[in-house]
């Protein structure tokens, strides 16, 4: 996917859609009894970023205690759940491999009448580090992995002339696992369809540091509408992801389009290392 300028914000709106899916993913987990998160109330979008308004859910009516109530019906077993239902990321059967199955079998959204492949990930968990970037590109789409154009190839010297990691001890994700046609921007409803498996693959890796690559990313994982220069150059610990690091940097389309942007990028890499107390590799 090659990103827009990335100085330019997201809408405020799409905010309310990646912020009821968080909401959604925080009830389960408190439910199953898994990691423990921020409180549903306390998962909020950044100041002066106003929620869009939501619609209002009918209220059911109440007997009045003159009124007998109706007898309940009788209990209809619950349908078994398709391969492309939500993920629930405290579930024990959830699996990376059954996770990949469920996103190859969504059609949760338009996306799935024009992709190829869906892009799930590159990597398996765990893994201290997990990149994640914005959607699927052309090649992506083709070949079912992310990463593998010339952003591909800038991203893994990234990896491992910068940090001196190998590619396959990380994994690599995007915030859509499916193309958007001719690579436009991914949409609110397109990221918050999404989220629940992302938020699954974030937990299923357990990673110590988040590289969020681009502004889209950033902002979704940041539920944040500032510019990438205002998210960058330090490192986020957002209540809605259970506290965990997350580091955002610019993407590497859009380091090919600004080459003198690469130094400011190799800035926030050496600070994601010192995070995890990795030293650059012997250069020769």
């Amino acid at each position: 996917m090659m990103p827009k300028d990335e100085a330019h914000s997201d809408p405020h709106g799409e905010l309310a859609h990646l912020a009821g899916a968080l909401r959604h993913h925080v009830v389960r987990q408190q439910r199953r009894g898994q990691r423990r998160v921020a409180d549903l109330q306390e998962v909020t979008l950044i100041p002066q970023a106003p929620m869009a308004a939501s619609s209002e859910r009918a209220v059911e009516s109440r007997p009045s205690s003159k009124e007998k109530p109706a007898p309940a019906p009788a209990a209809v077993p619950s349908p078994p759940r398709s391969p492309a239902s939500p993920p629930n990321p405290g579930s024990p059967s959830e699996t990376w491999r059954s996770l990949r199955e469920k996103v190859a079998a969504c059609q949760a959204c338009a996306l799935h009448e024009t992709r190829t492949n869906t892009v799930f990930a590159d990597g398996d968990p765990p893994a201290r580090v997990l990149f994640i970037g914005e959607a699927p590109g052309f090649h992506e789409d083709q070949q079912g992995v992310p990463f593998v154009g010339q952003a591909g190839a800038l991203l893994t010297d990234i990896i491992q002339k910068g940090m001196g990691l190998s590619r396959s001890e990380v994994v690599i994700a995007n915030t859509l696992k499916c193309r958007p046609p001719e690579n436009r921007d991914p949409s609110p409803m397109e990221k918050a369809t999404c989220a629940p498996f992302l938020l699954a693959q974030i937990e299923l890796v357990d990673p110590e540091l988040i590289i969020a690559l681009g502004r889209h990313a950033a902002g979704a994982l940041l539920q944040s509408t500032a510019s990438m220069g205002q998210m960058r150059g330090r490192i986020h610990r957002p209540p809605q992801l259970g506290g965990r690091r997350v580091l955002a940097t610019y993407h590497p389309a859009f380091l090919l389009r600004s080459p003198n942007m690469k130094k400011e990028t190799w800035l926030d890499i050496q600070l994601g290392m010192a995070e995890l107390g990795l030293s650059p590799p012997p250069r020769g």
